[in-house]
Parts: structure tokens; C-alpha cells; sequence
């Protein structure tokens, strides 16, 4: 099935550095418990830098290179565009707010972590990351279409992270490439 016309028009404009710039520090402003979702809202729905389907590549791809994801989205994405200049700016600019403000809480925290309402209240952000993370992995899988060795991957990387404790390399190593072989060879829609 050939791309779509936003599909073709998202992979082939320059996007520019001001615009790369700006962008990724609203995703560093917006990326509270979870980038990925901002991240999505931003280059997705937002600017419009990206397909759904490419965002799910690139994040793909960034999940499996060591560190932060959206720090190496910040670095492709700026390549792409605008070279080594372009990665150090994205990364600068998606680093900079961020900084900002764990700075001022650090200090905060330090000053009241032993009041009581201090402690429930970091506590109660764990419950929040991790409803994040749920809301932003049922978003990304809106922008593949699921195919049996995809549902299979996902199902075989649960069990293994989720219930087995197992370290992520062993996913990498093992689902990864069995999934990127069933998906060349056509695998089935789900």
C-alpha cells in the first residue's frame, strides 16, 4: 500500500533548526513521568514532523540504543535536519527546562522531604508514572497495524520484562530479531 500524503510530505520537508529547537524544549516542558506521550503530541499531532507510523519506527529504534529515547530521537532528528549542529541543538534544547526545574525541586525536596504530606506526595507520583506509561504505550500502538508476530512480540516481552523480572538486553536479543524476521517475511494482520 503506497504512503499516505502526509505520510510522504512528513519524511521528505527539512524541518528547521529554530522549529527542531523550539519543539523540543515544549517536549522537555510538556514530559512530565513520561516523554514519550509529549513526544508523540509534539512531532505527531502537534508540528507534524513525523507519521505516525515513522514516530513508531523512530521510537522503535531508540528503544533498543542505549539511553534515554527521546534523548536519541533528539539526536536522529536533528542529524536529519541539520547534522552534528542540529543533534546538539534538539538535545540542548529537550535537556534545558528539564534541568531547570529538577534543579528547583531538588532544592525544594531537600528543604521538605521530611514533612509527612512531602512523602505521600511522592508516593502518589509513582501511581501517576505509571498510568503514564500505559496511556503512552496503547497510543503508540495506534500507529502500527498489528500484525500476529507484532501481538506475539508485545505478549513475549511482557511476560519476560513485566512478569519474569528478566533485563531488557535479553528482549534485545532474542524477540527483537525474531520479530523483524517475521515481519519481513509478511506476517499476517491480527
Amino acid at each position: 500500500m503506497p504512503p499516505s500524503t502526509s505520510e510522504v510530505v512528513a519524511s521528505n520537508t527539512r524541518i528547521s533548526l529554530w522549529n527542531l529547537s523550539t519543539g523540543f524544549l515544549m517536549i522537555g516542558l510538556l514530559g512530565f513521568g513520561g516523554i514519550a506521550q509529549s513526544a508523540q503530541y509534539v512531532m505527531v499531532e502537534r508540528r507534524k514532523w513525523l507519521s505516525p507510523k515513522e514516530f513508531v519506527e523512530l521510537f522503535g529504534i531508540c528503544a533498543i540504543l542505549p539511553g534515554g529515547n527521546i534523548l536519541n530521537a533528539s539526536v536522529m532528528l536533528g542529524d536529519r535536519n541539520h547534522g552534528p549542529t542540529g543533534s546538539v541543538i534538539c538535545m540542548s534544547s529537550l535537556l534545558l527546562a528539564p534541568l531547570g526545574l529538577l534543579l528547583i525541586v531538588a532544592i525544594a525536596y531537600d528543604t521538605y522531604s521530611y514533612l509527612p504530606d512531602v512523602r505521600a506526595a511522592t508516593a502518589g507520583g509513582a501511581s501517576v508514572a505509571a498510568g503514564l506509561i500505559l496511556g503512552t504505550a496503547a497510543r503508540l500502538a495506534k500507529g502500527i497495524a498489528p500484525t500476529i508476530a507484532a501481538v506475539a512480540a508485545g505478549l513475549a516481552t511482557f511476560v519476560i520484562v513485566g512478569l519474569l523480572r528478566q533485563p531488557i538486553w535479553i528482549v534485545v536479543i532474542t524477540i527483537a530479531p525474531a520479530s523483524i524476521y517475521w515481519t519481513m517475511r509478511g506476517g499476517k494482520r491480527a
